[in-house]
């Protein structure tokens, strides 16, 4: 597997596991639990607002979240599909460079961690060489009586 493979699927499973795991951690919790977990963690923003409204942000955060998710698994799995089938390499670094548009987009800049895996991988696209194409030339010219 290349290189670029790699980072874009090591990316997708840490955003699997943070981003999903908040998601899903944060959207099954009732009040009671959330004051329990967070009181200790964010005291100024729970005595700023009630429990149920600090609830529903952070409910908004993970559906946030989630649907950012769903794009990610969607464009790594169309580059990982022209990296690996098609070998589109340019047209998959432009797809890695989105995912980490959008997961820096889709996180509100907070799994930052996560994109810069996505734009590795777009970086592992741009700067692949073909080495179909150098030893395309290279029979060509030892065809032609070249030395190779």
């Amino acid at each position: 597997m290349s290189k670029a493979k790699w980072s874009g699927w090591i990316g997708m499973v840490l955003a699997l596991v943070f981003m999903g795991g908040f998601s899903l951690a944060i959207n099954q919790m009732t009040v009671q639990q959330f004051e329990e977990i967070f009181q200790s963690a964010f005291p100024t923003v729970l005595k700023q607002m009630t429990a149920e409204a600090a609830l529903a942000q952070f409910q908004t955060l993970g559906a946030w979240f989630g649907f950012t998710l769903l794009g990610l698994l969607i464009l790594v799995s169309v580059a990982t599909m022209l990296v690996r089938y098609r070998n589109y390499r340019k047209q998959a670094c432009v797809l890695y460079f989105l995912t980490g548009v959008v997961t820096l987009i889709g996180s509100q800049m907070i799994a930052f961690p996560i994109a810069f895996c996505f734009f590795l991988a777009a970086d592992f696209c741009f700067l692949h060489r073909d080495d179909r194409h150098k030893k395309k030339t290279t029979d060509t010219v030892s065809k032609q009586g070249g030395v190779a």
